[in-house]
């Protein structure tokens, strides 16, 4: 994309050196100096994302006497409650958007023949979301490419069609929120003496537009991060101060990191070696294969919560990329019995919950009953003819549920982090359902809600929410972008292989890679050179020499800085040796870890950890099974002896574990005489 204007804003920026805490000392510091002039409540604070606001909101209130909160919002938040005061459209969920959009664009005709083409694909609407929703976000126009320009008139018509109907979507929020501010209603939404803004340097056009809008007159204080922007730099080059003006500018004091995890952080982002904090610890945890990586995280997970200060609450596990990242890790981390949460990802599509009741609406949608695959117990016909018999969708799957006892099983079968967020869920479904009866251009029938609810349940691993989910209890697990500026004692960061850290610049599955680089219009970081490089990133790592593969290595690195500037204590650099194809493929350790290890003495390859999660010790009882027969097997054919001393002992290790497991523990050891059954030929698949 082009560069937009130079604007000008009536305010101070304060530019932080790279570093969380340097970034909540500022804030801290500009905080106590408003309150000294103003009351809590006339002083608004904003971040640059959703899911940073109960990290600031706990910071600046240590400022404040008592149970006093400040008064923190997100840009996209505010603009929401601009618009709830002035605006009685509808602002649609990110589930219902795109279930508006699928039935818009199910007979849309496209102009250009590429996109003509595009559409026959299965995964075609999809793709051509993620760039509508990037343009609604940014409010651009692009002018040179065809299909850039089929597609803004698509998306034109998509709101014009949702404003016929009193709707809108999110990506709204904000163009017309400004609207508002530049009205005469702004004195009606704005009611506050003072503004302090935060990870101002992830700030796009539209969003320093709102801010100038919405401060008017009042104090203002921006402070950004140096060497930090993820979010602006994926779709504008350079500096912040490259975009903006501001009557006073200070730079704060740079300080040293404070911990090992930090100063790894700081070298992640700007390449320089800091000196040795001397506190905390960086390991690198390697495994066999990313199924191997993601069970040894959560051996060390329940490593550390064993011990007597620790909690779930206190780690994260950041993947790169959200979606359905996100969600096979916390897949992975549930099976072996952990908690978790997550701010993007509502875990619709694998809720047990959801299954059961989307069970019930093909079973209601369907013309035939012989059609239904099986149902299962509780979805008998005489309660579902019942259901079929009310007036209401919504008010029928609501009795459903309650009179077949989904709510009762939730309950039982669930930790209560995980049954909140299914009855969340089901709370969602619910919603779907009114939203079909209330909405007058589409069927309320069985058949459209199923439509709706399989569409849901499919697309939820791939999709993550624009905004914040307020959870708390279990392991964090997002995408490293959602967990900025956040402290956690220990951050796990996945797949630190080079295919992954940098990877291969991508931007969307809609134009092949090279075709979007061509673009000079499109939505993202495209038409580049050497300056625009050098002006967005200190550092330079191991890449082509275009500047569009080198603009993208460093993102990847700076994304991989933000992740772990996010560990407090202990910062764990996880990979895996082999790729999960059929050739086992060697896979390379990112250049950026390998890098570090080279140059930060305190990057230490992790420990041999111990046994410490019922997963770890199962697989590692059968594991040794397996090779202590397979050794036997060798010493008969080559006339050599065996001691089995050592398996003995390894096997003596976890011994006290599955006595303290009770039935669990017995039916481990009903697996491990099963296998040696299996293997002496004494029982057959």
């Amino acid at each position: 994309m082009s560069k937009a204007g130079h604007h000008s804003i009536n305010g101070e920026l304060v530019t932080a050196p790279f570093g969380t805490r340097n970034v909540k000392a500022a804030a801290r510091a500009t905080y106590a100096d408003y309150l000294e002039k103003h009351d809590s409540e006339d002083v608004l604070v904003i971040t640059g994302a959703p899911t940073s606001t109960d990290t600031f909101r706990e910071t600046l209130g240590e400022e404040l006497p008592g149970a006093a909160t400040p008064y923190v919002t997100s840009l996209v938040v505010h603009a929401t409650d601009v618009l709830n005061q002035t605006d009685d459209r509808v602002i649609l969920s990110d589930a219902l958007r795109r279930e508006l959009l699928h039935r818009f664009l199910a007979d849309y005709e496209w102009d250009t023949a590429y996109l003509q083409h595009a559409s026959e694909q299965p995964s075609f609407i999809e793709d051509v979301d993620a760039v509508m929703g990037t343009i609604s976000w940014q409010t651009v126009t692009p002018e040179a490419t065809p299909e850039l320009r089929d597609i803004t008139g698509a998306l034109d018509a998509f709101q014009e069609w949702l404003a016929e109907h009193d709707h809108m979507e999110r990506g709204q929020l904000i163009s017309d929120a400004l609207g508002v501010l530049t009205g005469d209603a702004r004195d009606e939404v704005a009611d506050f003496d003072a503004v302090l803004v935060v990870e101002f340097e992830e700030f796009m056009p539209l969003d320093r537009a709102y801010l100038d809008a919405l401060v008017g007159d009042c104090e203002l204080v921006c402070i950004g991060e140096e060497n930090a922007s993820v979010r602006r730099t994926w779709v504008e080059t350079g500096t912040i101060t490259e975009y903006v003006a501001f009557t006073e500018s200070r730079r704060e004091e740079s300080k040293p990191p404070s911990s090992r995890p930090a100063a790894t952080a700081a070298y992640f982002a700007e390449g320089t070696v800091p000196t040795d904090p001397e506190t905390g610890s960086v390991s690198v945890l390697a495994t066999d294969s990313s199924d191997e990586q993601l069970a040894e995280i959560a051996n060390e997970i329940e490593a550390l919560v064993a011990q007597q200060d620790w909690k779930y609450g206190d780690i994260a596990v950041a993947t790169k990329q959200s979606g359905g990242t996100v969600t096979d890790t916390i897949e992975a981390l549930e099976r072996t019995g952990i908690p978790t949460e997550s701010t993007t990802v509502t875990g619709f599509g694998d809720d047990p919950a959801i299954r059961e009741l989307l069970a019930a609406v093909r079973y209601l949608a369907a013309d035939d009953e012989d059609e239904v695959a099986d149902h299962g117990p509780d979805l008998d016909a005489e309660r579902l003819a019942r259901v079929r018999e009310m007036d209401s969708l919504e008010e029928g799957i609501r009795w459903w549920a309650t009179d077949a006892g989904l709510k009762e099983r939730i309950a039982e079968r669930a930790s209560p982090l995980d049954a909140r967020a299914q009855f969340g869920n089901v709370r969602r479904a619910f919603r779907m359902a009114g939203f079909l009866e209330d909405t007058q251009f589409l069927d309320a029938t069985w058949e459209s809600f199923e439509e709706m609810l399989e569409r849901a349940h499919e697309y939820a691993p791939q999709q993550n929410q624009t905004s914040a989910t307020d959870l708390d209890g279990g392991i964090r697990v997002d995408h490293l972008q959602a967990i900025k500026n956040e402290s956690f004692r220990a951050v796990f960061l996945v797949n630190l292989v080079d295919s992954e850290y940098p990877g291969d610049p991508f931007m969307t599955r809609l134009f092949p890679t090279e075709r979007v680089a061509s673009m000079p219009d499109y939505p993202g970081v495209t038409d580049l050179d050497e300056l625009d490089v050098d002006a967005t990133f200190p550092t330079t790592s191991t890449a082509s020499s275009r500047p569009f593969a080198r603009y993208h290595t460093e993102h990847a690195r700076r994304r991989l800085a933000v992740g772990a500037g996010a560990a407090d204590e202990h910062l764990y650099c996880c990979l895996y040796e082999y790729e999960d194809t059929a050739l086992e493929e060697r896979a390379q350790a990112s250049r950026f870890l390998t890098d570090a290890y080279d140059r930060l003495p305190w990057v230490t390859e992790s420990d041999d950890p111990h046994i410490t999660s019922e997963q770890a010790a199962e697989e590692f009882l059968l594991s040794r099974v397996d090779e202590a027969l397979a050794a036997v097997r060798r010493a008969n054919s080559q006339e050599v002896t065996v001691s089995l001393d050592e398996v003995e002992a390894e096997l003596g290790e976890i011994q006290d574990l599955l006595d303290k497991s009770g039935a669990r523990g017995d039916e481990l050891r009903e697996a491990l005489r099963a296998r040696v059954e299996f293997a002496n030929g004494e029982v057959r698949r």
